[in-house]
């Protein structure tokens, strides 16, 4: 009989882990130097979060777990995180979370990072706070909103590369991915087969079902990369201590940037980015307009050559490479390093002599026989008649606004083209992080957009066959739905700005879809959806590009 009894008790173990599946949400709270105390807008975030997290059905578990920097005494750090965690934890009360709390204090010993830096050390004074939900598994009948993703989803660009030589890959919208010798290890196969996406575009990030938050904070993001590697189907991962770089374009470039890593949850499917601050993160900037081949200068009477743009040096990796074991390479390179070297030299030192009689002087010429044509009696008011149907075009009034106009026309083109994947080196900037970890990889800001932090509440229920994201018109920022209270809310919304709030659904193969332009605010309506096809569903969604 007991024996009965324990087998129809695991068995109901058994179906009962079948018939629901786990979700967890995240939240941090993080604290000044040597402090406890909780800061207003901390303060404010949480508490948005508790409102979202209290009303749910589902909860089993809410764990807070306190932590410092490394800076003070382990006894020290101890009782200060306990003191974080106290804090943290009386925001709780009164609510039906309590009694499901699990509370811990870890001081300095499970830091996210390695504590050499301020930075570092800021993200290590934390209160983590998970809860764990249990959500019922419903029966999928006519297809889920996962289907849709599926059919929206871009296409891999795969490459087979060497597994011991150092390659460089350029994909189609302009990413640069540059593997080093044996990133694999010491293995014995012709062709490892590397797969990526590349997404720049928020119409792409929403048919992949991406989203731009970090344990709920809205970053704004300068593209993403998905990047695998696989012998026949088997995923590999890098070897020890080899590292990827992940070249993305960018039209400007932002001093707060930095690398992020992705990973989905296995049962929403939402990606949540954490920084990677165990890897290098740099920016690099091309000359933009004028080509550098056409730049004017005396170069040295020998064969030596000026190397063109970052490429070029980017190409001679190889050359680096073989220099630390063939001695007749090493002298090469130096040759070459030292041929640079003269050219800058070179540069420098003629840049501040006057413009040679046959070039500049002679275009000047050239410029004053057209005063008598033009009516006027200086250079400058010259230049200003040549230019005034360009004023006049362009609604400005001085030779200042004309430049500053089309300086913003320009980069706008360039946008569009990085865009449309039509890519000009000369005009572009780079982001450049060095990863141990292959997988979903970002570039993203935390979000500096102005307005009260709030929950965004739609009137769209959720279930397994829906989903909404509200995408900002002014940064590359998507954010993706909470719907644990059965509608589908937003969390953490700076308020009053401008979204596209997008609604979807899929059932019976069949797609539906809702896009309307709104500010954000704490109550909004999601239009009525529309049958559409694929294709309708894509060209659609371009619009909030």
């Amino acid at each position: 009989m007991k024996i009965f009894l324990l087998l129809t008790s695991i068995l109901v173990v058994i179906v009962y882990n079948q018939a629901h599946a786990q979700r967890i949400t995240k939240h941090v709270v993080y604290f000044e130097v040597d402090s406890y105390i909780i800061s207003p807008s901390e303060k404010f975030s949480l508490e948005n979060f508790i409102k979202s997290e209290e009303t749910n059905d589902f909860i089993s578990k809410v764990r807070i777990q306190g932590h410092t920097d490394s800076d003070a005494s382990n006894d020290y750090n101890d009782k200060l995180s306990a003191k974080r965690v106290k804090n943290v934890q009386q925001l709780f009360e009164g609510t039906g979370l309590v009694s499901k709390i699990e509370s811990y204090w870890m001081g300095e010993d499970e830091p996210v990072n390695n504590n050499l830096t301020d930075a570092e050390k800021r993200l290590n004074r934390r209160v983590e706070i998970t809860i764990e939900h249990w959500v019922p598994d419903f029966v999928e009948e006519s297809g889920s909103i996962k289907d849709l993703y599926k059919m929206l989803e871009q296409e891999k660009q795969v490459f087979c590369i060497h597994p011991k030589g150092d390659t460089i890959i350029r994909l189609d919208q302009g990413t640069i991915v540059s593997f080093p010798p044996n990133p694999f290890g010491d293995l014995n196969v012709p062709c490892v087969e590397i797969r990526l996406k590349e997404f720049y575009k928020k119409s792409d990030m929403v048919m992949e079902n991406l989203s731009t938050t970090s344990n709920g904070r809205l970053l704004e993001s300068a593209g993403m990369v998905y990047i695998e590697a696989a012998i026949d189907d088997s995923l590999i991962e890098l070897a020890s201590g080899k590292k990827v770089l992940v070249m993305m374009p960018a039209d400007t470039l932002r001093d707060d940037m930095q690398g992020f890593n992705g990973e989905r949850d296995p049962h929403t499917d939402v990606i949540n980015w954490l920084a990677n601050n165990g890897s290098d993160f740099s920016q690099l900037q091309l000359p933009v307009g004028t080509p550098c081949d056409q730049l004017t200068f005396d170069l040295p009477s020998d064969n030596c050559q000026r190397c063109k743009f970052f490429f070029c040096r980017f190409t001679r990796i190889d050359d680096g490479l073989k220099g630390v074991i063939s001695r007749s390479q090493h002298k090469s390179n130096k040759s070459f390093r030292e041929c640079q070297r003269r050219i800058r030299r070179s540069r420098r030192i003629t840049s501040n002599l006057e413009p040679l009689p046959t070039q500049v002087t002679l275009k000047c010429y050239e410029l004053d026989s057209l005063l008598e044509v033009y009516g006027v009696s200086n250079r400058t008011e010259l230049i200003e008649a040549m230019n005034k149907e360009q004023m006049e075009k362009y609604g400005v009034k001085t030779l200042e606004k004309l430049v500053d106009t089309l300086n913003k026309i320009k980069l706008k083109n360039i946008e569009n083209n990085l865009l449309n994947g039509i890519i000009d080196q000369r005009e572009l900037h780079y982001y450049m992080y060095n990863t141990s970890r292959l997988g979903w990889i970002n570039t993203d800001a935390f979000s500096k957009l102005a307005g009260d932090r709030i929950i965004m509440q739609t009137d769209f229920k959720s279930d397994l066959q829906t989903d909404c994201k509200a995408v900002f018109t002014g940064v590359r920022g998507v954010l993706p739905a909470n719907f644990s209270t059965g509608v589908y809310q937003f969390y953490s919304v700076p308020k009053n700005n401008e979204i596209w709030l997008i609604a979807m659904r899929f059932e019976n193969n069949q797609a539906y879809l809702s896009m309307e332009k709104m500010k954000t605010q704490e109550k909004v309506n999601v239009t009525p959806l529309r049958k559409v096809s694929i294709q309708e569903l894509k060209e659609a969604l371009k619009m909030i590009d």
